[in-house]
């Protein structure tokens, strides 16, 4: 993709970092004939798919400004704008940084930078969500949870403010892996509190404090829209089913079911109030002890699992392009399941060694089975393996070598007597 320059004749499409998140755009993109460029600065999954041509640029993350000139450039070879679609926080904040410069050669599907900057600090967006009568789990500042700090109920969550941010230099891979440590640290007393505080200072990661939700991984909800200022034209819900690590891991399957009320008047209330254009992830959480439903956040980009929407009829990538290339928008908002039926995705590789094995050695022993009951779970039902599927087989042999280093790599965990939390 750096060699000859090349004019493209209608109007493509580029995802912008591309693991499972990214390969789902790109292959539901792809099949519809729609010219995919897959853009990372590495050679994630999604770059392996025969739907999309990988192109290379600087990680926003490392360097802003490099990324921002590096798509500029590309941007004079189209003869229509392309529409850039980002499926991580700090590559969406990037686009919405540069969206003046970037304008003059695509069409984003990206929030505006105000909008971005708000759902990314995670503690501001709490208190936005406070004055605007929507539950969330309630937050402190690390000055309110010094001062307070005998009237507070335990156990209390500690946060990483954002796990990365673009325009971060020299130091941003560890910051981003100090940041990633406490993503999220539970805390059962004063002692434990005021340790985590200190290694938070000790390693430059801003972070906030928040009232704990009861409630494993199987807790969390996602609403998964499609809106254009404000206007929501594709809607998806679902739950997730197992994530690794069973407390708080991203998603390994998932599962699309029928749009609730509660779901569909939240999204609704949460892009209007922030005008917002782009695909978005609303995460909720339900307390297991209580039942009652907790936003958690709102993430200004497509989500892991969003490769169910085709197949749940509610394509939201496409529903973007329609809108933004061809404006076409539907009369309704298109939901996922109208049909009344649940489809699934999984990461299969990953969710069989974690059925099989590594629950076994987690928090979630009851996750685990057997190789036959895990085949069983999925067996008769519709929906998604992510690494497999017959028209696209170099994933899938990606996908493999992958897993072989996953399971190398727990192992020797579990050998060091290391647990999966």
């Amino acid at each position: 993709m750096h060699g000859k320059v090349y004019k493209e004749s209608k109007p493509s499409v580029l995802v912008m970092n591309c693991h499972y998140n990214g390969l789902s755009l790109i292959q539901a993109l792809g099949r519809r004939g729609i010219s995919v460029i897959a853009v990372d600065s590495k050679r994630g999954i999604g770059t392996r798919s025969r739907y999309g041509k990988y192109f290379h640029v600087p990680d926003p993350g490392q360097d802003r400004e490099a990324f921002i000139k590096a798509l500029v450039d590309y941007g004079s070879r189209f003869e229509e704008k392309p529409l850039v679609f980002p499926t991580n926080d700090h590559w969406a904040e990037a686009l919405a940084w540069g969206a003046d410069e970037l304008s003059k050669y695509y069409r984003l599907c990206v929030a505006d930078i105000k909008t971005i900057e708000l759902l990314l600090d995670k503690e501001r967006f709490g208190r936005w969500a406070i004055e605007n009568d929507i539950q969330v789990p309630r937050v402190w500042s690390v000055k309110e949870t010094l001062r307070r700090m005998q009237d507070i109920s335990y156990p209390i969550a500690v946060k990483a403010n954002t796990r990365r941010r673009s325009g971060q230099v020299i130091d941003s891979a560890v910051r981003a892996r100090n940041a990633d440590r406490l993503r999220f640290v539970q805390c059962n007393s004063i002692s434990e509190l005021n340790n985590t505080l200190v290694e938070a200072k000790s390693a430059n990661v801003p972070v906030f404090c928040q009232e704990v939700i009861k409630g494993r991984s199987d807790a969390m909800r996602t609403i998964g829209v499609y809106a254009n200022q404000g206007r929501v034209l594709g809607l998806i819900y679902g739950r997730k089913v197992k994530g690794f690590p069973a407390q708080y891991g991203d998603c390994i399957v998932g599962e699309a079911t029928p749009v609730p009320t509660w779901a569909r008047d939240l999204a609704l209330k949460c892009c209007r109030l922030l005008s917002y254009t782009g695909i978005a992830e609303i995460e909720v959480m339900v307390d297991s002890d209580t039942g009652e439903r907790y936003l958690i956040e709102i993430n200004p980009r497509s989500w892991s699992w969003v490769g169910v929407g085709p197949v749940a009829g509610a394509d939201l990538a496409w529903i973007a392009y329609q809108d933004m290339i061809q404006n076409i928008q539907p009369e309704t908002c298109i939901e996922g399941c109208a049909d009344g039926h649940s489809v699934y995705y999984a990461k299969a590789l990953a969710d069989f060694q974690n059925s099989v094995i590594w629950y076994r050695f987690s928090s979630a022993p009851d996750w685990a089975s057997s190789p036959w009951e895990w085949w069983k779970s999925f067996r008769k039902k519709n929906g998604v393996f992510a690494e497999f599927s017959r028209d696209d087989f170099a994933v899938a042999f990606f996908s493999l070598t992958a897993s072989i280093r996953q399971f190398l790599a727990n192992t020797y965990k579990v050998i060091r007597g290391s647990r999966f939390y």
